[in-house]
């Protein structure tokens, strides 16, 4: 049994090390340091005017908690400078005790920033935590924090961190405080400098500690022409109507409650992508990917490009300004600034300029490119769905094309969110609906029908989008397949196994697409082999890590197919001319 005055000792040090406090002084201080440091790379900081007269409205009405995405450094900057400029209250922002190093972590603290530990499990702090985080939200304090805990790697956004959240909820379950909105919040950017970074930890680079030193070499790696700066709001998530009355809520089983839980982080996590606007690096890196190593003119890259535009102007998805890439202009100036940072490599010596992506940079194009996955996962699922059903019975085809849907959202589980599989499988049939009115006749048809519908499909993405991710995980399965299925394995050591096998499978030229080559994306594929059984030792993991790979790499040879189907339709357009230089 612990002695109560040490327990009330730590506690007191724990709040001393927590609380903050808001100096107006300092915080206006800090937006100025803010917008020094943003306007040396970002022409503005780009803000919905409708969206934040929503918000102002709710944070006057209601205590409310800013969960972001995190994509940089800069992200808190964004938030700050924003909030201030647009009359909005300046926000206690929870932050990872890395950052508060001296002389920052003493300003940040009068600035309302509170430091908290990660990791751990000392019930005395936990206790004070979730004490202080109640008072805080009992103050009607507008809270914020990175709902992933990190900054996003690979560009997609990550799975929701539940500790603070768990916090609040448990505050609303007991009755103390009557309502809490949770408010969606993406922030993203046209490019991105740390992108660099975020390859190179890819790669297998260990990550750089922060400190006075490391602040000093990031704030003059920001001197650039970077573009803007992008916060986006979604639809607010009131706690009272998603999680009923305080004492309905007590009432539940824990069971109940921890799936109420992670359904209320996905649904945050879902608003957040929804709200992230398309940007012009997105969309060209995607194209300068799919191109596999080519290098494209002007009009190739307006070609390729020109079907997601569509798709994303039918969908009313959010864009950013440099998306509108329906000029030869438009285009070259996204390239200009990718080519800047050194992730699109020019040759102008030809008879007409051609862009690829650079030597080793694939990894950074990724990133963009996965900005902006989420928006064609559906269709991308639908195409490899249809292809796989068709190659089944007639009789048995229509259910096949809803097995092969879930069998692939179960491989993708764990590097994209997706909806229950009610809601999953109704938005696919809406998605295939999409691609072709007549897809149920095309796929009775068999794999002619399927590849006639694939061939006059307004967009087709499964290649470009999901290729990467089972490359890698294809990768992972064959390091699985080495190992002794009786030897314990290590995470450690089967990462660098990963890393080194990806290696030589690009010098083999294995693969499609160098950026599977990533820490990250087998971190992620171990995580899915986990989960499916596979790093158990026993007398049937051999057999369950062959069916593994077989799976994936069933997947990659519909993809090969999707790939054929997509340049031929490419090439069709440039020799009808329906891309011509300056025009759409």
């Amino acid at each position: 049994m612990s002695d109560p005055t040490t327990t009330d000792n730590a506690a007191r040090s724990y709040l001393r090390e927590l609380r903050t406090r808001h100096s107006p002084a300092v915080h206006r201080l800090w937006v100025r340091a803010g917008r020094a440091l943003l306007s040396r790379g970002y022409d503005r900081i780009d803000y919905d005017p409708a969206q934040v007269a929503r918000v102002r409205a709710l944070l006057s009405s209601a205590p409310c908690v800013v969960l972001s995405s995190h994509r940089s450094y800069l992200d808190g900057g964004a938030l700050t400078v924003g909030f201030h400029d647009h009359g909005l209250p300046p926000l206690t922002v929870f932050g990872g005790i890395n950052m508060a190093f001296w002389p920052l972590g003493t300003l940040w603290r009068r600035n309302g920033m509170v430091f908290i530990r990660r990791g751990g499990d000392d019930p005395v702090y936990r206790s004070t935590l979730r004490q202080y985080l109640a008072q805080l939200v009992s103050e009607r304090r507008p809270l914020q924090w990175f709902i992933e805990g990190t900054r996003s790697r690979t560009g997609k956004l990550g799975p929701p961190r539940l500790g603070l959240l768990v916090y609040l909820v448990d505050a609303y379950r007991e009755g103390h405080i009557q309502d809490l909105h949770l408010l969606p919040t993406a922030i993203s950017y046209d490019q991105l400098q740390e992108v660099a970074e975020y390859a190179g930890e890819a790669r297998g680079a260990a990550k750089v500690a922060e400190s006075l030193g490391w602040l000093v070499r990031f704030v003059r790696a920001q001197r650039g022409q970077f573009g803007a700066v992008y916060v986006r709001f979604g639809e607010p998530i009131s706690l009272r109507a998603t999680l009923g009355r305080p004492d309905a809520a007590r009432e539940r089983s824990p069971e109940e409650r921890k799936l109420e839980l992670a359904k209320l982080a996905f649904e945050v996590s879902c608003r957040i992508n929804e709200a992230t606007p398309v940007t012009g690096a997105a969309l060209v890196a995607l194209a300068l990917l799919g191109a596999r190593g080519r290098a494209l003119t002007l009009q190739q890259i307006r070609a390729a490009v020109q079907g997601y535009l569509d798709f994303t102007a039918r969908r009313g998805l959010p864009q950013a300004p440099t998306a509108a890439l329906a000029t030869d202009d438009a285009v070259t100036r996204v390239l200009g600034g990718l080519a800047a940072q050194g992730m699109v490599h020019e040759h102008r010596d030809g008879r007409e300029p051609v862009f690829g992506i650079a030597a080793d940079a694939h990894l950074a194009a990724a990133y963009y490119r996965n900005t902006i996955a989420h928006y064609f996962l559906l269709g991308a699922i639908t195409e490899l769905s249809l292809l796989r059903a068709a190659e089944q019975p007639r009789e048995r085809r229509a259910q096949a094309f809803a097995d092969e849907a879930c069998a692939l959202r179960s491989l993708l589980e764990f590097d994209f969110f997706f909806r229950e599989r009610a809601v999953f499988l109704t938005e696919l049939a809406a998605e295939a609906g999409r691609l072709a009115p007549d897809w149920r006749a095309r796929l009775d048809e068999g794999p002619d029908g399927v590849r006639t519908l694939l061939e006059h499909a307004p967009t087709l993405s499964s290649d470009m989008l999901l290729r990467p991710f089972f490359e890698a995980h294809g990768i992972v399965a064959d390091t699985l397949a080495a190992q002794d299925p009786q030897a314990p394995l290590d995470d450690a050591r089967l990462l660098e196994e990963c890393l080194g096998l990806g290696r030589q499978y690009v010098l083999q030229r294995r693969l499609a697409h160098p950026e599977a080559v990533s820490r990250h994306l087998f971190a992620t594929g171990l995580d899915l082999a986990r989960h499916h059984g596979l790093l158990q030792e026993g007398v049937d993991t051999v057999a369950r890590r062959t069916d593994f790979a077989a799976r994936i790499h069933g997947v990659l040879r519909r993809l090969g197919v999707v790939h054929a189907i997509a340049v031929r339709r490419v090439e069709a357009a440039l020799a009808q001319g329906r891309c011509v230089r300056g025009q759409t």
